[in-house]
């Protein structure tokens, strides 16, 4: 088998040929990014650190980025710290129960660029709820949830 030479040129160029396809139909076929659009809403996808207790939490779509860190336990809220890749016009975080929760409350900005907030929302009742998040940016709306999985460092 291996002394025929076309089958051994077949075993070298087939894959660079399954690469080459793979990328061109990319190209080709894939989506292309596109900017934010004024008035528009984006869902940002929680990365993989927010699934367990890791101490923080990535929120991302495309080069947008949000990143989620407790900063205070109290006895009935949490203080949460919020840093953004773009600068912020507002900020929203509210904690939902098992689907059903309270309005979500406004942060406050902590420094003058607009790219860290903190806000409070009240300890979680389990480890199914959720955390959501909406931001106002470049004037699109970005949403996400979260569960509240992460806000535990683990040892």
């Amino acid at each position: 088998m291996w002394k025929n030479k076309h089958v051994v040129t077949a075993l070298i160029v087939a894959p660079v040929l399954s690469i080459l396809a793979w990328y061109a139909v990319g190209n080709l076929v894939g989506e292309k990014p596109q900017a934010a659009q004024v008035g528009k809403t984006y869902k940002l996808l929680g990365r993989s650190n927010c699934r367990y207790a890791s101490g923080s939490c990535d929120l991302h779509n495309s080069d947008f980025q949000l990143t989620i860190l407790p900063e205070t336990f109290a006895a009935t809220s949490i203080a949460l710290k919020m840093t953004a890749s773009h600068p912020l016009q507002s900020a929203a975080v509210g904690l939902a129960n098992g689907g059903s929760g309270r309005p979500p409350a406004p942060m406050t900005r902590t420094d003058g660029d607009g790219l860290e907030w903190q806000g409070l929302i009240p300890l979680p009742s389990s480890q199914d709820s959720t955390i959501r998040i909406a931001v106002s940016a470049q004037g699109a709306t970005w949403y996400g949830e979260v569960p509240v999985v992460f806000l535990e460092e683990e040892d």
